[in-house]
């Protein structure tokens, strides 16, 4: 008698802990379009603008609640595929690995183009060299130039150093794709953990050369060199743009990339809202104010949205 209480207590007790995963599961996504508690990727590089963008929007719905989860490219990806987030803000859109992965969860993702992002090349301060053609650029990332002296025959600062802020960061994949155009990299190229070493890296070491999101630059823009590039050689000042919207609208400026959100809320909940908050007015103002080209202009005007080069 006495093991039939037993098992009966258990069984109980079984069904109440599968009753409370159950409800805590159907908590985790108890959110509206304007209210509830979130988190979200984001690529690290554009970290700047969603503080600004979720420090906005939250002012303007005082019930919700986003926490950003700034990291490598790779890793918002895996998060959104694994179902941990349901927005996920990057520079690429999903291989068809992931968006299988996703099927297999009865999942899917939308993606919405709402801007395109400069790439800075910043260098520190002692380095006089102001402008870099984009075929010497190539060079240097595959390796085919490897001293400054080789840019500039007065120049001192002996090897260049290349820096990028994470191995599985969105920047180092553009730099393989579209720079590098699938090359074998240098051997002179370094990764480190974030942006904001790199920017620490070029202060400290006079030869050194980051790439960076324009988002991030900050209030740090004094204490490096913003360099301008070129799609012609000889690269000179006279020919050479630095990353900001009007020189990438104007296709003056070559380093940039699309910025996506990627979206899977088929609840259309929070992650939907912010969504929305990001493609119209004030999100897009937002997104301008922070140096990236957005697929709107200040006024709600479409411009030719787009994944090739915005016209």
């Amino acid at each position: 008698m006495k093991r039939i209480i037993y098992l009966s207590v258990f069984f109980l007790l079984l069904l109440s802990v599968v009753s409370c995963k159950k409800d805590a599961k159907v908590e985790r996504w108890d959110d509206t379009l304007s209210s509830g508690l979130i988190r979200i990727a984001c690529d690290e590089n554009l970290k700047t603008l969603m503080d600004a963008e979720i420090r906005v929007f939250e002012a303007h719905n005082p019930e919700a609640t986003i926490i950003p989860i700034y990291t490598n490219e790779v890793e918002a990806i895996r998060l959104l595929t694994e179902d941990s987030v349901r927005f996920a803000l990057t520079t690429r859109d999903l291989n068809s690995k992931e968006r299988a992965a996703l099927k297999e969860r009865s999942l899917e993702v939308r993606k919405s183009l709402i801007a395109f992002d400069g790439i800075a090349l910043i260098a520190n301060r002692l380095n006089t060299d102001s402008v870099i053609g984009l075929p010497a650029l190539k060079k240097i990332l595959t390796g085919e130039m490897t001293e400054w002296s080789q840019l500039n025959p007065k120049s001192p600062l002996g090897a260049i150093r290349v820096i990028f802020d994470n191995k599985e960061s969105g920047i180092l994949r553009y730099a393989i794709d579209s720079i590098s155009q699938g090359e074998s990299l240098s051997s002179n190229l370094y990764a480190l953990n974030n942006h904001t070493e790199v920017i620490e890296k070029v202060i400290q070491m006079p030869n050194a050369l980051g790439l960076i999101g324009v988002n991030v630059l900050g209030d740090t823009a004094g204490n490096i060199r913003l360099i301008r590039i070129s799609n012609e050689e000889p690269a000179t000042v006279a020919n050479g743009y630095l990353p900001y919207a009007g020189d990438i609208m104007q296709e003056n400026y070559p380093l940039w990339r699309p910025v996506y959100i990627l979206l899977s809320d088929p609840k259309s909940g929070l992650s939907s809202g912010l969504s929305i908050f990001l493609a119209h007015e004030i999100g897009q103002k937002i997104l301008l104010k922070s140096g990236l080209l957005p697929v709107t202009d200040p006024q709600n005007i479409s411009v030719n949205i787009t994944d090739e080069y915005p016209k």
